[in-house]
């Protein structure tokens, strides 16, 4: 039924009702209680007067009961809406029947307006929610970057101090090779800082194009095992024995890369052995296995992505892990104490 409708038909039935009420007792007055014999016209009016007053304010309180009392519920319920309070109102159990479910008179007559109310505040909930999620990634997404943004320079630091330090004479060959990593870096550096800037701006950029997954990782390989930190590392690499092709995004799937590589090292001793893989496990599937004889970490950190993260790795693992998500890959970790740790990135081989 119409809720305009429902809520006239109630009202005339309350009317009705009331003025049935009243009528019985005025006639009830006037012929039982009112004195025998008594003819005085103004006495009468006055009596009926007085009773009809009390009987409309009596209505009046009646009515503004019935259609009041589910308003102010209302209200506060609103109230607490615009508080930021989404839950349902404390006497919400109250005024539903508890046999039923169905809501109680008077509340029954709003029961579209309720409805809509619980549905708002449903809403309302999970917007704030999903806000809070996007937020939260944004976040860490924008801590992932500054993390990262210490790589391109530990590599800018070191080369240059190697240039200007006076106890050793480089040849020109070699000065042109230090700057020209340092200009690489520095490229990287500026590459970072645009991230940076476009996920303040609520954008986090992830651009796919068709790559060599191969060629990607031998990149990564080859720029983390020349770096002056990772003398005394020993880094093996079995490629596949042809390209890898798929939609990705390169530099994001480096960064991933190297954040793993760079962990192997910074997490082990000199002469720890580094071995990458690059194998393709079916048509719909690719894998990059990163192991290394290192340390390793305890078989229960493993199985705490966040305590792995930050017991072990800070927040490379963690980084690492959000960008393999987000080319709808997985990363695996396997690791026990004094007997190394293997990293498995799947990735899907999507075609353009």
């Amino acid at each position: 039924m119409n809720f305009t409708l429902r809520i006239v038909l109630q009202l005339l039935l309350a009317f009705v009702g009331l003025f049935a009420f009243v009528q019985a007792i005025l006639i009830v007055t006037l012929r039982y209680l009112w004195p025998q014999g008594e003819t005085n016209t103004q006495s009468i009016g006055l009596f009926v007067f007085i009773l009809c007053s009390v009987l409309f304010l009596l209505t009046l309180f009646l009515i503004g009961w019935y259609l009041g009392k589910p308003i102010y519920f209302m209200m506060i319920w609103i109230r607490r809406l615009a508080g930021g309070n989404y839950e349902l109102p404390p006497r919400w159990d109250k005024i539903h029947s508890r046999k039923s479910g169905a809501l109680t008179i008077p509340y029954a007559v709003y029961k579209e307006l309720f409805e809509h109310l619980r549905m708002l505040a449903g809403t309302l909930k999970k917007n704030e929610n999903d806000l809070q999620k996007s937020e939260q990634a944004k976040q860490e997404w924008i801590r992932g970057i500054s993390h990262d943004l210490k790589t391109p320079l530990t590599y800018i630091s070191g080369y240059s101090t190697m240039l200007i330090n006076k106890e050793y004479r480089w040849s020109k060959t070699e000065e042109m090779e230090f700057l020209a990593i340092i200009q690489q870096k520095a490229v990287h550096l500026q590459e970072l800082v645009q991230d940076l800037n476009e996920t303040i701006q609520g954008q986090i950029p992830l651009k796919k194009e068709k790559e060599d997954l191969v060629e990607l990782v031998r990149r990564a390989v080859a720029d983390v095992g020349s770096a002056p930190w990772a003398t005394g590392h020993q880094f093996t690499m079995e490629p596949a024995p042809h390209a890898i092709l798929g939609l990705y995004d390169s530099k994001l799937l480096t960064r991933a890369t190297r954040n793993l590589l760079v962990n192997a090292v910074v997490h082990n001793p000199g002469g720890t052995e580094i071995k990458v893989c690059v194998s393709l496990l079916n048509n719909q599937t690719a894998e990059i296995r990163i192991e290394d004889n290192g340390i390793g970490f305890n078989e229960a950190i493993v199985k705490d992505d966040a305590a792995a993260s930050s017991q072990h790795s800070g927040l490379g693992l963690s980084i690492a892990k959000q960008l393999v998500a987000a080319h709808g890959g997985d990363l695996v970790i396997t690791s026990k104490r004094d007997e190394g740790t293997s990293l498995s990135i799947k990735l899907p081989l999507a075609q353009s």
